[in-house]
């Protein structure tokens, strides 16, 4: 993975292991914010966004409280991806870190309280489950799907 050249969601080189890193280490919210603007945006994602995941489940592994931010952003790069198939030498390590993910999310859901937190876990799960339309309800707020529901 060293000589690679991933992408970020705005197409342009973009190696996100120090954030990771820095968040590993007590700077969530300055690296999730990071991360968040290379990996995703509005509905795009990139090659690093791919490579990313198992280094973004490791972190939710080693976090002390599960964070919901982590779990959004990697719902929210499935919902990317869109069905699309996975680069043959990102398929194997992708596949492994949802099967581990879906495994936390089945753990950290048990304890959960905090909205941002249960939605963006079942959000996960509704993804493993091939659920896309209810994964991306699941992001929503309460108000949102209300009003939905409404129209």
């Amino acid at each position: 993975m060293t000589d690679q050249v991933w992408l970020s969601a705005y197409q342009k080189p973009y190696d996100w292991r120090p954030a990771v890193k820095a968040w590993s280490s007590g700077a969530g919210d300055v690296a999730a914010k990071e991360l968040w603007g290379n990996l995703y945006h509005q509905g795009s994602i990139g090659s690093a966004s791919l490579a990313a995941a198992p280094d973004l489940v490791r972190l939710l592994s080693d976090l002390e409280r599960p964070d919901w931010s982590a779990y959004a952003l990697l719902a929210s790069i499935e919902q990317g991806r869109a069905d699309g198939a996975l680069p043959p030498e990102l398929e194997s390590a992708y596949q492994a870190a949802w099967a581990d993910l879906v495994s936390l999310a089945f753990r950290d859901l048990r304890e959960a309280s905090d909205d941002l937190l249960v939605r963006s876990i079942l959000a996960v799960i509704a993804h493993a489950k091939g659920q896309r339309s209810l994964a991306a309800l699941a992001l929503c707020t309460e108000d949102e799907r209300r009003e939905m529901l409404a129209g």
